[in-house]
Formats: structure tokens, sequence, C-alpha cells
């Protein structure tokens, strides 16, 4: 991806119109088929979000005794969904850690190959 293409894709999300992101990405949304693309959908995408203000949408009615039920749980019980949100915490910290290893070994090996054909 060219990086006028990557300007244009970081700052549609920011704007209402394509003359908003100034003079330059305008023009090259004019003349790059991806960009104008990425414009429609991101037009489409505002349209049907402007839709969605009109709907009016009721809770379910379920909804207010569970949460009065969860307000009123004994301690013992907070106590112990705290220590599972820990160990959920630990479990996903060394998970990124194994992945962050396994792509820092990918990265090694390809320097090294890269190194040898050069």
């Amino acid at each position: 991806m060219k990086t006028t293409c990557a300007l244009v894709q970081a700052r549609l999300p920011g704007v209402d119109a394509v003359d908003e992101l100034g003079e330059r990405l305008s023009a090259h949304v004019a003349m790059c088929l991806a960009c104008q693309a990425e414009t429609a959908r991101y037009r489409s995408l505002r349209r049907h979000l402007g839709a969605l203000a009109d709907e009016t949408l009721a809770a379910p009615p379920t909804l207010l005794p569970a949460v009065a039920a969860g307000i009123a749980e004994p301690a013992e019980t907070v106590a112990s969904r705290r220590l599972t949100v820990r160990q959920a915490v630990t479990v996903t910290a060394a998970a990124g850690a194994a992945v962050a290893a396994a792509a820092g070994t990918v990265i090694v090996i390809g320097l090294r190959r890269a190194h040898r054909a050069a």
C-alpha cells in the first residue's frame, strides 16, 4: 500500500467529506480507485449509522432484575470473581509474551537468512 493511500485510510474516519482531507489527499482520492472505494464504504457506513439515529431500542425486561441482582451479590462472590479476573490477566500476559517471543524468533531467523543471502 502506498503511503498516500495509508494517510487517506487513516484520516477518512475523522472527516465527513473528501474535501476535508486537504488538497493533496483529495487530489489523490480523485485519481486512486482503491481510495475511492474506501471513501464510498465510509459514505455508506455514515448513511447507515445516520439512519440508526431515528431508531429507538427498548431494554429487555430481564435487564433491571439482572443489574439489581448483580448489585446485591455477597462480598465473597465479588472477591472470587476478582481472583478469576487476575487469573485471566495472568494467562493473557503469558500468551502475549509467548507470541512476542515467537515473533521475535521469526524475525531473527528471517534477518539471518537475508544476511546469508546477501
